[in-house]
């Protein structure tokens, strides 16, 4: 898969955004409903979406050594008929780059709820409060200290998904913690 369809998000596997070329997406990946509306508008404008300046100040030091890369954050947007953001932010070789998109692809709540008791959701006590589901795209990612896959956060209006691509020595501030605490400091710049 090109380094550049990433972070691209597709209507279908919104969630398996980085591994969707490299293996087949497990039965626990979300994909939206067919019947979910979308507030979103043709040619995938990001809209009223936050800017990638502002999700950086949201995401503090989980960007440390990283700059935002406007030519690979254009690269990695599809055109989608929702609304969508994708911020990269890269080191300066660009060899480890972390990515995050923002897309209005709304879950009906009975797929969050089943979403939620899957192996590879996560616990947090801040979802009571905004009825989300927190995932890894792999069970148990993180526990080694390190997040390896995609971390989304989703809910009946957005999805967001952080991903870090490298070597995790590249990206040694990619923890689970701080890809969460990041999902839902974005998060709240759009509620």
């Amino acid at each position: 898969m090109p380094r550049a369809a990433l972070f691209a998000p597709t209507a279908a596997a919104v969630l398996v955004l980085a591994l969707a070329g490299c293996t087949p997406a497990p039965a626990e990946t979300p994909t939206p409903s067919p019947t979910a509306s979308s507030t979103a508008s043709p040619g995938g404008s990001a809209g009223s979406l936050p800017a990638c300046d502002v999700i950086a100040v949201a995401l503090g030091s989980l960007l440390d050594g990283l700059t935002y890369s406007e030519k690979v954050s254009a690269t990695n947007t599809a055109q989608e008929a929702y609304e969508q953001r994708v911020c990269v932010y890269v080191t300066d070789d660009q060899a480890s780059q972390l990515g995050v998109t923002i897309a209005d692809i709304p879950f009906q709540q009975s797929e969050l709820d089943s979403y939620a008791t899957l192996p590879n959701a996560i616990a947090d006590p801040r979802l009571e409060a905004s009825g989300a589901v927190l995932q890894t795209f792999a069970t148990g990612d993180g526990d080694d200290g390190h997040l390896d896959s995609a971390l989304y956060l989703f809910d009946t209006q957005h999805s967001i998904t952080i991903q870090g691509i490298g070597a995790p020595d590249s990206l040694p501030g990619l923890t689970l913690a701080a890809a969460t605490d990041g999902a839902f400091a974005v998060r709240a710049l759009i509620y």
